[in-house]
């Protein structure tokens, strides 16, 4: 009789306390599911989705990237940083599902919201994508962690990462143009504020972000970085926002000696640092760091037009810098009618990069434009790994910035072998009966198949 009153107490107590279980479990799912979708119907332009990568992921990318997306009883509509117009949009249906909570499912194909998310293996995907066995680190199935009017709050059922979306104040396609803008604004991976001893390092491709404790440089002593955390990014319409605010990046972070400074930063309850185009700074929570451009940097822009191809001492070849993907690379063509070359731009420096890639076939041979160590004893490589760099000739820019001159210096190469020269190889599918190109149609002006000592361009 004493254990019947004692469990009748129990579930009167619970009862008391939890009155909100009274209701079905199916029920108030059913009622989760539909405040997130009143919620996500009710914004009137959509919503800001900050979609970061599961990094773990094997072939994942780095970093964010920006979506919008816009949604109706039935359908979503979504932009994206991966297409060229950012007017362009995808719909496609969506599901509010359950699975140990509610979920967001994209489970209809939207070239947008499956971008990252959908894998390729040998073969191309319908993306462009190929070797991607585990996706680029997006998620297409989402539980749904917190629906509120000013924010939803999801987590990707695959990769862990969590997403969030906030409200539109325009348009999602004018909201879009302005990302992309930020984005090619954006140019700068150095900055610094010396009396805050706070720098930044900028991985622009990798949408990374480090801050480090900054000591300058004084006489006799080279400035010295102190990494304090490094944390992914997204562009967002008036700078970049951080996976995590700083005082919850900084939670468990200890760097000996850097008690106080660390300390400071912990006070910022901040994951957005505001851009500055006009005077290419980047600030928050007061604070403003100053973007340093290394010597000799140049715009993508700068690098477009036609040039004198200077080598082998003598030689000189008309060729033209054409866009390609912007701020990647160009198309350079002028050396032969057959083809036209890969020039990759590294945004960072501000340089150009000349590697070695394949230009043809013919039968069983792949034709190689490949990098050459000729000075060093004339090894050759199969390789788009080595090659050579720009450098600008800083007095001719200073003369007259419409008609400067880039110095080519050794890349990336074997070791004690530095490539100074390109040459023209036909390499057999089975690996041996290599030769420089024997088809003349192919060859350089001057000097065949052999480009020897490639010295500078000038910009005419």
């Amino acid at each position: 009789m004493l254990a019947v009153l004692v469990s009748a107490a129990a579930v009167s107590c619970v009862s008391d306390a939890d009155p909100v279980f009274d209701k079905n479990a199916t029920v108030r799912m059913q009622e989760a599911l539909k405040n997130a979708q009143d919620v996500l119907v009710g914004a009137q332009y959509g919503w800001r989705m900050d979609d970061f990568m599961d990094e773990e992921n094997t072939t994942a990318i780095k970093g964010g990237y920006t979506i919008a997306v816009k949604f109706d009883r039935e359908r979503v509509t979504a932009w994206g940083e991966m297409v060229d117009n950012p007017a362009t949009s995808y719909t496609s249906y969506y599901k509010m599902t359950t699975d140990d909570g509610p979920v967001l499912s994209f489970d209809d194909n939207n070239y947008v919201l499956h971008y990252y998310s959908t894998p390729s293996g040998t073969s191309y995907n319908g993306y462009g994508q190929t070797g991607c066995y585990k996706a680029l680190g997006g998620d297409f199935e989402f539980l749904i962690l917190e629906a509120k009017p000013e924010m939803v709050k999801l987590k990707g059922k695959r990769g862990g990462e969590i997403i969030c979306l906030f409200p539109l104040d325009k348009e999602p396609a004018a909201f879009m143009a302005n990302v992309k803008e930020t984005g090619e604004e954006m140019v700068i991976s150095r900055f610094e504020n010396a009396s805050q001893s706070i720098s930044f390092d900028v991985d622009l491709d990798n949408r990374h972000i480090i801050l480090n404790h900054f000591v300058p440089a004084s006489e006799g002593t080279a400035a010295v970085d102190t990494k304090i955390v490094e944390l992914p990014f997204v562009f967002t319409e008036s700078g970049l926002r951080l996976s995590k605010s700083l005082k919850d990046a900084l939670e468990k972070v200890k760097v000996e000696g850097m008690d106080q400074f660390i300390e400071f930063l912990r006070q910022n309850d901040t994951q957005d640092l505001a851009w500055s185009q006009s005077d290419r700074k980047l600030s928050f929570a007061g604070v403003s760091v100053d973007g340093i451009l290394p010597a000799g940097w140049l715009s993508y822009s700068d690098y477009i037009g036609e040039y004198s191809l200077l080598y082998n001492e003598t030689c000189t070849l008309s060729v033209k810098l054409e866009r390609d993907v912007n701020r990647k690379s160009y198309k350079l063509s002028g050396m032969n009618a057959n083809y036209t070359l890969t020039v990759n731009y590294d945004l960072a420096t501000g340089s150009l990069q000349l590697r070695g890639q394949t230009i043809g076939s013919s039968g069983e041979y792949t034709y190689w434009f490949a990098p050459w160590a000729l000075a060093a004893g004339g090894s050759l490589w199969y390789s788009t790994n080595y090659g050579m760099n720009s450098e600008l000739d800083q007095a001719s820019y200073d003369r007259d910035p419409a008609h400067f001159t880039i110095k080519w210096v050794p890349g990336p190469s074997s070791a004690g072998k530095p490539c100074d020269s390109f040459i023209l190889y036909q390499r057999h599918s089975s690996g041996s009966g290599n030769s420089g190109i024997t088809d003349t149609s192919w060859h350089f002006p001057q000097t065949n198949y052999r480009l020897a000592y490639l010295k500078s361009f000038t910009k005419k």
